[in-house]
């Protein structure tokens, strides 16, 4: 896998352009441009654009539209400060919403939800997904964990052993695909 990433963060507005596995011999890859504008101190908008070639002959094109409110407060180390906060609402031309919302609850303390709604065959249905999850920053560690409406949990401890080193342990359970466990309910990949 290849990956050319630029941002451009102006005053005012963020510039960002990304491409995966570009191919310059026939332009097959994915390219994504997002542009985000804030009309005030704590409310932004913007577009996405998605641009997939997979092969020569095979081309998608989505756009989508975003906006954020947000109150974030910084130390002098620019870290948010308790009681910060970010919601997001994105729309997708494919029929997809998408909205979030983070909290800095403490010091060491974060935690979020999101919400995606997919469009399904019949129009009058629709597919949700909801996920809630905290992160914990430890003194020489950190450990996420969380869980969404389909049964899923997920967790993953990163543990700082040096300045260079870093070990990371991470699970995961769908808890309605799969049943009758023998043992521990979390199984840790290596």
């Amino acid at each position: 896998m290849f990956a050319l990433e630029h941002d451009r963060v102006g005053k005012d507005y963020t510039l960002s352009l990304k491409s995966y596995n570009p191919s310059p011999a026939d332009f097959t890859g994915s390219y994504m441009a997002a542009y985000l504008q804030s009309l005030t101190p704590h409310f932004a908008v913007g577009v996405e654009t998605l641009y997939q070639r997979p092969t020569p002959d095979m081309e998608d094109c989505s756009i989508g539209y975003m906006a954020k409110w947000h109150d974030v407060k910084k130390d002098e180390g620019g870290n948010p400060l308790k009681d910060s906060w970010i919601a997001t609402a994105q729309v997708m031309s494919q029929g997809i919403w998408q909205a979030t919302y983070w909290k800095k609850l403490a010091e060491r303390i974060d935690a979020g939800v999101d919400l995606v709604v997919v469009p399904a065959l019949n129009p009058r249905e629709r597919k949700a997904v909801a996920t809630v999850g905290a992160k914990y920053d430890f003194r020489m560690s950190t450990f996420r964990g969380q869980v969404d409406s389909t049964g899923k949990v997920s967790a993953l401890l990163e543990q700082r052993l040096s300045p260079a080193f870093a070990l990371g342990l991470a699970g995961e359970i769908d808890h309605v695909k799969v049943s009758g466990l023998s043992s521990s309910p979390l199984f840790f990949p290596f």
